[in-house]
């Protein structure tokens, strides 16, 4: 597609594995320690053993002795329900199916335990290679369709759109993160069996990717008759995959997260006992209703806003020169870049309809798709101008 020379390509193509490189190093030199790195912890340790004293004392113990003080007591002291966790061993270990449920993260976690490295230390490794092998194989699925010079902007997206905070915590958005990529790989080679079982593995990534599935199956319902069959066998195998997977780890379902992140505002512990209670309407409306607000305060939600909002512009008036919205719809779904980047927006919809938090970390995928996106019309319109030229 792109006439540049092979010169340029290659110092975009050593700018981004020297990026990605650089990020890793940052990211464990830099750790930020929140408190999933307990949980993560544990569920990959009560693997092996799954005796709740025997577990708490591990995690906490084994935290106390890898972090410094001051890290220690920000997990443990100050906080209600972090004192009773510290406290209760009992309390502690129903935290773990939130975590377990992400099992592919807990078990690359625990493959390296069983190397000789520190759980501790192998939780950030993890989250750190993935994050930052995230940029490489978002760079490889764009890479042909956005002009060599633009990746030197990309890694400085980094940290103003919350991945460079995904990286140096630990957290399984980092894998989700690298997941989308790969999907998006998948997508734009038109490698079709290769995305579908990237989509039916993503729900062991993070369960809340079934909304992803979701999409791409209706895209391909709706735009490649030849592929719909294959699509909800996807589906079908994705739906499957995600209640087994929720079935072994005892996983609590949505309105038992539902209820602790947004009913008790992330302080409730026990969740066994509040499990049973349940989300009322108004609990419901008042969390989705209540949240709209911080998305104004929310950078990199509303840089998101920004690259969909350009991109639909240059592309209107690039492709249609001035037709109807629903034109420049109905020739989105020729496009596979913009293709991406409209299941994105959607994508956020819902997922704020089902869990409605703009936490950046959750859509570090879907921002750098925005962003790429934009880059990908600007580099259509610099070669438009350029052959009227």
């Amino acid at each position: 597609m792109l006439n540049n020379s092979r010169n340029l390509s290659w110092v975009a193509h050593g700018f981004i594995i020297a990026s990605s490189l650089l990020f890793f190093f940052y990211a464990i030199s830099s750790p930020t320690q929140n408190w999933d790195i307990l949980g993560y912890a544990a569920s990959a340790i009560s693997i092996e053993n799954a005796d709740e004293n025997y577990v708490h004392d591990y995690v906490y113990q084994g935290f106390k002795a890898y972090a410094t003080d001051e890290e220690f007591e920000s997990l443990t002291v100050g906080k209600k329900d972090d004192e009773i966790l510290f406290a209760d061993a009992n309390a502690f270990n129903q935290e773990i199916p939130f975590y377990k449920i992400r099992i592919i993260f807990v078990l690359l976690i625990l493959g390296l335990v069983k190397l000789g490295v520190n759980i501790f230390l192998a939780s950030h490794i993890v989250s750190a290679a993935l994050t930052c092998a995230g940029l490489l194989v978002f760079y490889y699925a764009y890479r042909r369709v956005i002009h060599p010079a633009f990746w030197m902007i990309v890694p400085f997206f980094f940290q103003i759109s919350g991945i460079l905070d995904v990286s140096q915590t630990v957290t399984a958005d980092s894998l989700a993160f690298f997941w989308t990529g790969l999907i998006c790989f998948a997508f734009m080679q038109a490698h079709w069996r290769l995305l579908f079982l990237f989509l039916v593995l993503s729900v062991m990534m993070r369960t809340d990717m079934i909304v992803l599935v979701a999409l791409f199956t209706g895209y391909f319902i709706l735009f490649q008759p030849d592929l719909r069959k294959l699509a909800i066998v996807s589906m079908l195998a994705s739906l499957g995959v995600y209640f087994v997977v929720n079935s072994v780890v005892g996983n609590y379902g949505w309105s038992t997260v539902f209820y602790l992140a947004f009913v008790s505002n992330m302080t409730a512990t026990h969740p066994v006992e509040y499990s049973s209670f349940g989300v009322t309407i108004e609990q419901y409306i008042s969390a989705v209703t209540g949240n709209l607000k911080l998305i104004f305060y929310d950078v990199p939600f509303l840089l998101f806003g920004i690259t969909i909002t350009l991109q639909a512009i240059i592309f209107w008036l690039s492709q249609n020169k001035g037709g109807s919205v629903w034109d420049t719809l109905l020739h989105i779904h020729k496009t596979p870049v913009l293709v991406l980047s409209l299941l994105s927006v959607i994508y956020l919809l819902l997922h704020y309809l089902l869990f409605p938090a703009i936490w950046a970390r959750f859509f570090v995928g879907q921002y750098m798709i925005g962003l790429l996106g934009l880059l990908f019309v600007v580099t259509v319109l610099i070669e438009k101008v350029s052959i009227s030229k």
